[in-house]
Order: C-alpha cells, then sequence, then structure tokens
C-alpha cells in the first residue's frame, strides 16, 4: 500500500482496456512540411509501442525511430519518425490496429524523450452523483497540492522485481541485455517508490514536507540550497526530486540525505533524479450515467494510474480496482 497526499479513498471501479484508456503524446517540438525525415502521428490499439515499431519497420524496411513507450492495453496516439525517401510506401500500408493520422516532416529524427508530457483520457465506473462531486473535489485539491510521482504498475510487470532481487544477489542470471537492463531499471524504479512513500508518510495536511538538504529542480539544474526555499516550491518555481540509485548522481544532503540513504544500493546503471511531485494540467471530469469521464495531462514518465490510485486511496496493478 502506498502513501498519498490527498487520499480520497473514493469507491469506483476500473479496468484499464483499449476503450478506457486513452494517451496522447504532446511532442516537444513543432514539426513542418519539409525535412528528411517524416514524423508520422499514429493511433494503435491494443498494441505496445515495440509491436507497432515491428510492425511499421517491417513494412518500411527501415529503423524507426519513437518518443516515449504506450500501454499496449490502450488506445494511443503517438509519434515515430522514419527517413522520408520511404514515404511512398506508406500508401500500401494497412493494418487493422494501426492508423496513419497525419503526416510531417522533420530534418531530425524522433528520439526518446523527445516529449512535453502526455494527454489521458480515462473512463471509471461505479460512480454516483455523490461520488461525482467527491472525485471534483478531490481533483482541485491533486492538482493544487501535487501528485506523488510514483512509478505505476506498468513499469515492474508482474514478476519483474522478484527477478530484478535475484539479478541483483546473484541468483538469476540472462544473456539477454534487453532483459537485465529491464530489470535493473525496475529495481531502480522500486527503490524511488519506496523513498517516496517514506516522505509522504512524513508529511502532513496534504503538503509534501520539505527537508533541510533536499536537491531541487529547476529547468534542467539540480542545486540544493543552504535554505528550505518553501515559498519558490509553493509557487511551482521549483521541484525537490528523489533519486534513483546508479553511478554520478547528486545525492541529498543532510535530514535529507539520512531517509535517501536507505533506498540507495550500488546499480550498473547511470544515477538519476526524478520529480517527487507531478501537477495536473487541464484538469477535466465528465458524468454520464454511472460513469466518470477523466481528462488531464501529465508531464512525460509519469503514470495516469497514480492519479487514479490517489483518487482511490488503494494501489492498482494489473486486475485494475474491481
Amino acid at each position: 500500500m502506498r502513501s498519498y497526499l490527498v487520499p480520497s479513498r473514493i469507491d469506483f471501479s476500473f479496468h484499464q482496456t483499449p476503450k478506457s484508456f486513452f494517451v496522447e503524446e504532446i511532442p516537444a517540438r513543432n514539426f513542418g512540411q519539409k525535412g528528411r525525415f517524416a514524423i508520422l502521428k499514429v493511433q494503435k490499439e491494443g498494441l505496445s509501442t515495440w509491436e507497432m515499431i515491428k510492425i511499421l519497420g517491417s513494412f518500411l524496411q527501415e529503423q524507426i525511430g519513437y518518443a516515449g513507450l504506450k500501454d499496449k492495453n490502450a488506445t494511443t496516439i503517438q509519434y515515430v519518425s522514419f527517413p522520408a525517401s520511404h514515404l511512398r510506401q506508406l500508401a500500401k500500408f494497412s493494418h487493422p490496429r494501426i492508423k496513419i493520422l497525419q503526416i510531417q516532416r522533420s530534418n531530425r529524427p524522433l528520439r526518446m524523450g523527445d516529449l512535453l508530457g502526455n494527454r489521458f483520457g480515462i473512463w471509471i465506473d461505479r460512480v454516483d452523483n455523490k461520488k461525482f462531486g467527491r472525485l471534483q473535489k478531490a481533483l482541485d485539491k491533486i492538482a493544487q497540492k501535487g501528485l506523488p510521482n510514483y512509478f505505476g504498475y506498468q513499469r515492474f510487470g508482474q514478476k519483474a522485481l522478484e527477478q530484478a532481487q535475484a539479478l541483483i544477489e546473484g541468483k538469476f542470471f540472462t544473456r539477454d541485455k534487453k532483459l537485465e537492463r529491464m530489470l535493473l531499471f525496475a529495481y531502480q524504479s522500486d527503490l524511488f517508490n519506496r523513498w517516496l512513500d517514506e516522505r509522504v508518510r512524513i508529511s502532513q495536511d496534504g503538503r509534501f514536507k520539505l527537508l533541510l538538504g533536499d536537491v531541487y529542480q529547476k529547468g534542467s539544474k539540480l542545486f540544493t540550497p543552504t535554505q528550505i526555499p518553501l515559498e519558490n516550491f509553493l509557487a511551482k518555481k521549483i521541484m525537490v526530486t528523489g533519486l534513483l540509485p546508479g553511478s554520478k548522481v547528486y545525492l541529498a544532503q543532510g535530514e535529507a540525505r539520512k531517509i535517501e540513504a536507505k533506498y540507495e544500493e550500488f546499480l550498473p546503471l547511470r544515477g538519476q533524479r526524478r520529480a517527487a511531485l507531478v501537477y495536473p494540467q487541464d484538469v477535466k471530469i465528465r458524468h454520464i450515467q454511472d460513469r466518470a469521464y477523466l481528462e488531464f495531462i501529465l508531464p512525460k514518465g509519469s503514470y495516469a494510474t497514480i492519479l487514479l490510485e490517489n483518487l482511490a486511496g488503494t494501489t492498482i496493478d494489473h486486475k485494475g480496482l474491481e
């Protein structure tokens, strides 16, 4: 069970399917009508990004670039790139679960992380008028106070953490380097989640508690101020960050370091800092009979199901919420 700043404990049901879960990428740059690379805006349904890339790559006989990985069990709109010299072949492309919505050009291919964020649309069930009112109030509080930026269940798979622990302990070995890195990233993400859970638990009144020695982020810059910068934090000008353990990473100091050190392990990965909170943008909710439709924007790398967890006050896994 994770801790939440706004644990609303609203009783609703949710099952992630391509008919209930929608994601659209928000690219980090504009595209045009000229350039060496074709940029496709693509809608896929019931396919992972890897499966879509394999299908398009096999058809075009070309390597496909992409900006982010998207859920398989969803309907998603995302962007891919490839050399524009292969555009003519695309006229013959047809697939029941892939639809090309738009073709643009760029002088640069897409790279992983070429995103500002993602726009989500989610259906939840068993929502009467009273629950709808509670949902509205909870969403307002979350948008104001912040959403703990946990990694969602999609990051881990159903047995990844068990395998990752065995890998770290030398009890599991694989020659598949891609699988090995995936397991290490899952283990790294779990350490962050456990750190964040402790920091949320020591917070009070729905406000994330800042500690001396915390590492903050402003744009791409990381820094540790000599005093707690509460005013700038509340104004959303800066964000406190947590540790993704690895090499060459900026570490917290003082009081903040005492908690961070509990969740630091040596991993053969490059370490990073991750925002402790995110603030949902453009939040909307509609009530249709006994269902509600939520729309919101989150920064890249954040998980929409974590917002649902905050609303329900409980952890969501692959089975959803009954």
